[in-house]
């Protein structure tokens, strides 16, 4: 090799590791902050909650589907049906900016129409959550051509956040968003890409308790368990989503990168989730006697899954496209 292209290289790799060591050092300086800030957070109950007699929640998007007539992609996006709405949670990546998206592939498939939706609730900004990267981008919102069958709805966020048709509310704070139906409040994150936050559908199930509804699972689960116990008095009865356990191993490559692995889990690039998090997380779901885990694949191995599936037995479901998941009352 050419003692110039050795040198280019060298100096290519040098710089490469320095902006790294540069964006973990800034990334653990907000990792400080949003800790202090969790410690001092005070958070009031969600009084008059209310509750639903019946729960669907219908997979839209997701890494796996019932059937090869529905696509599949990296993104996540959900129906949830109560008594009295109807909410499409989160829209899915597009990555490949089809049209139909894929969203409305499966809705189209699945015998989903627009109108049927009464509001728009977003987990948070990435790409795979908010209809693709030039949505994340823009700070806006979309699901393709049913834009515009949206109009009049309301758009639940966690930040500001803009749609062509929709008026957007952002939730700060837990509190009541319909008949049973809340928000967690958005969990802060500090992920080497930036600074997240996060929030949790929460449906409390008349005779069950709460069902809470994820999107990626930024928040951590310890975290999430913490909000759901101080602003809610209702028992904890299940999850449903992605908890992002991609070990040992994502399912998305960046420049050679685990990204899912690396760059989005755990205390930071060097630090990354590992199967002993993994497994402190799945004991604490287990104390708490959850009468249903059901875990998607979108950032999750399938190794993981398979040994939530185990570990939880009858009251594991798997999230994939097309099979509802539904709680009744008791």
């Amino acid at each position: 090799m050419p003692r110039w292209i050795m040198l280019a290289t060298i100096l290519t790799a040098l710089t490469l590791a320095t902006g790294i060591g540069i964006m973990e050092f800034r990334r653990a300086q907000v990792a400080a902050t949003i800790n202090a800030e969790w410690r001092l957070q005070r958070v009031s109950k969600v009084l008059n909650l209310g509750s639903t007699r019946k729960l669907e929640i219908l997979p839209l998007v997701n890494w796996h589907a019932r059937s090869s007539d529905l696509l599949t992609e990296p993104g996540v996006s959900y129906l949830v049906r109560t008594d009295t709405m109807t909410i499409l949670f989160d829209v899915g990546f597009n990555r490949d900016e089809a049209r139909p998206a894929p969203i409305e592939r499966n809705m189209a498939t699945l015998g989903v129409r627009p109108s049927e939706i009464d509001a728009v609730f977003i987990s948070h900004r990435h790409r795979d959550h908010v209809g693709g990267v030039a949505h994340e981008r823009a700070g806006t919102v979309s699901i393709g051509a049913n834009d515009r069958d949206l109009a009049g709805r309301v758009l639940f966020a966690p930040v500001p956040l803009a749609h062509s048709a929709m008026t957007t509310v952002v939730l700060s704070a837990p509190g009541r968003i319909g008949t049973g139906i809340a928000t967690s409040g958005p969990i802060s994150r500090a992920l080497f890409s930036g600074r997240i936050e996060e929030q949790a559908l929460v449906v409390n199930v008349e005779g069950r308790g709460l069902v809470v509804i994820v999107g990626c699972g930024h928040q951590t689960v310890p975290k999430l368990l913490q909000r759901i116990d101080a602003a809610f008095g209702e028992p904890l009865y299940g999850i449903v989503g992605d908890l992002h356990y991609p070990v040992p191993k994502g399912r998305l490559s960046l420049w050679g990168i685990d990204a899912q692995r690396r760059l989005a889990s755990g205390d930071g690039i060097f630090a990354p989730i590992d199967s002993i998090g993994v497994m402190s997380d799945l004991d604490l779901l287990a104390s708490r006697r959850l009468g249903l885990v059901a875990l998607g694949a979108h950032d999750t191995n399938d190794e993981v899954i398979a040994s939530v599936a185990s570990r939880f037995g009858p009251r594991f479901r798997r999230v994939q496209i097309g099979s509802p998941i539904k709680i009744g009352a008791r």
